[in-house]
């Protein structure tokens, strides 16, 4: 075993996409990160273009990392792609994206949504795949006669640099109900119900497959040796969960990402590396999928949008970071941020109940609110809605860990850890990233181990230990949090009817 033998890992979030090569130690060489986010051409579109911000930026990263004198392009064994799912990426026969990618948290098929979960008998969520599928039928039935491959981010970037066209167990399994997981096979029945046509999927593959190798054309966009085998990859919450070594049966991750996760290992990890890694019901995957908050780092960035301009003035001024900035002012107010409390549903409701009419709000406003009082509730609302499914759960997780961007705030882990009442592990170097490079490690034989991860390549975590005190307020804050919750839904049930009748009708 070389030990100059490097893995590559590229990670396409909705909000950054980021590159990262180490060595079979667990050494970052190196590592490149830019931001750039979806569109929102309407209320509850959620999109992206396929070049523009799922290729280009994986191509211009992957020159960026080879400008290091630290890594010889030649020593890259192997490539693993992970990336934000499901999401609707269509492709003609040429390869071609035959519209933009609709991302998981649109919400423009809610009425394709109740049309396939009666016609095939599902019981599909508003984030599924297929029901997008149909409305591109119902709504551009040029566009969409031209599709001859349906795909997730990373199975198009994989697509790119390998010519091959294949999706991982795991992410067909997220799509919408057209996945026999333990058969490892497509529904074919349930596409025929919806008069879909069965060419359009392509073949399937472990997580873990070697699906192909770098094209001619995709070295010379990206600095890959030509022949350089890629992994068929998969969504980025498996690579995520492996990257902060969330491994063995008890261990919780808590993602503070553009979208907020909640998960836990009921199986070593090992176990499912190829997919599917999340349970569907059978008790056959690793994973329990046990919140999913679809604003989470989203309402960090939306806050500095509308209220970050002076912060962002002052920060620069200070030689300090906006996030640091906005942090200490938010550290002074106490739990509870002085009676405001927020809904953190900008993009609709996932967890505990699926709503998709939900949105954010603010509770209790008085004249002595700031910005800063708005910036903590923002943070607490994420530690209620993660808390109001932690509960079911509590006593199986006996491992916390804080992964994602959003857990470099100190101050977002100490609240979530009072909120929770349970201790965080944090680890500055994890990634979803390093997740991927090290399953791409794995799937060629270089890593045996799923431990390496673990007890090598991660050390020394941060612990945030949660304050008693803070935690008996947060109690009496959690329970006014669930009420609000639960009595805003007929209204913003309402309000979306409302919302939707053209300007003028009654």
């Amino acid at each position: 075993m070389s030990p100059d033998k490097v893995l590559l890992g590229i990670d396409i979030g909705t909000q950054a996409v980021k590159a990262l090569a180490v060595d079979l130690k667990g050494r970052v060489l190196a590592q490149t990160a830019l931001e750039r986010g979806p569109q929102h051409p309407r209320p509850g579109w959620v999109e992206m273009d396929a070049a523009q911000d799922l290729w280009n930026p994986a191509a211009q990263l992957l020159r960026r990392l080879f400008r290091s004198e630290k890594i010889n392009p030649q020593d890259v064994a192997v490539v693993g792609v992970s990336a934000l799912v499901p999401c609707l990426c269509a492709l003609d026969e040429h390869g071609s994206p035959v519209s933009e990618v609709i991302l998981y948290s649109d919400n423009r098929a809610l009425k394709e949504l109740e049309w396939v979960n009666q016609t095939a008998e599902l019981n599909l969520t508003a984030e599924a795949v297929i029901p997008k599928l149909v409305w591109l039928r119902n709504n551009h039935p040029d566009r969409f006669s031209r599709i001859r491959t349906i795909f997730s981010a990373h199975n198009y970037v994989v697509y790119r640099l390998t010519g091959a066209r294949h999706v991982d167990y795991d992410t067909a399994g997220i799509l919408g109900g057209i996945l026999d997981s333990r058969a490892r096979r497509w529904k074919e029945e349930v596409f025929e119900r919806l008069d879909l046509p069965l060419p359009i999927l392509p073949p399937l593959s472990a997580a873990t497959g070697l699906v192909g190798t770098v094209t001619p054309e995709a070295s010379r966009q990206t600095g890959l040796p030509a022949g350089t085998p890629v992994i068929a990859g998969t969504g980025d919450t498996f690579p995520t969960i492996v990257g902060c070594g969330v491994i063995d049966v008890g261990d919780a991750m808590v993602s503070y990402g553009t979208t907020g996760l909640l998960t836990l290992a009921q199986k070593p990890l090992a176990l499912s590396a190829g997919g599917p890694h999340f349970d569907d019901g059978s008790g056959e995957a690793s994973l329990l999928w046990i919140a999913n908050i679809l604003s989470a780092g989203r309402l960090i960035r939306w806050y500095f949008e509308q209220f970050g301009q002076m912060e962002e003035i002052v920060a620069g001024r200070m030689r300090t970071s906006m996030h640091d900035l906005l942090d200490a002012q938010a550290g002074y107010l106490p739990p509870g941020a002085d009676g405001l409390i927020a809904l953190p549903h900008w993009l609709g409701r996932r967890t505990p109940l699926p709503d998709a009419h939900m949105r954010g709000a603010l509770l209790g406003f008085t004249p002595s609110h700031t910005p800063a009082h708005i910036y903590r509730a923002i943070l607490e609302a994420f530690g209620y809605n993660m808390r109001q499914s932690f509960e079911a759960v509590r006593p199986l997780a006996k491992r916390m860990v804080a992964t994602a961007g959003g857990a470099r705030s100190r101050l977002w882990r100490q609240i979530v850890a009072d909120i929770l009442k349970t201790p965080l592990e944090y680890y500055p170097a994890a990634s979803g990233a390093l997740g991927i490079a090290f399953l791409a490690g794995y799937a060629a034989g270089l890593i045996q181990d799923f431990g390496t991860i673990k007890n090598t390549w991660l050390q020394d975590p941060q612990i945030t230990l949660p304050d008693e005190q803070a935690s008996s307020v947060y109690d009496h804050y959690f329970e006014i949090y669930c009420n609000f919750d639960r009595q805003a839904a007929a209204t913003f049930a309402k309000l979306a009817q409302v919302t939707a009748q053209p300007i003028g009708e009654a």
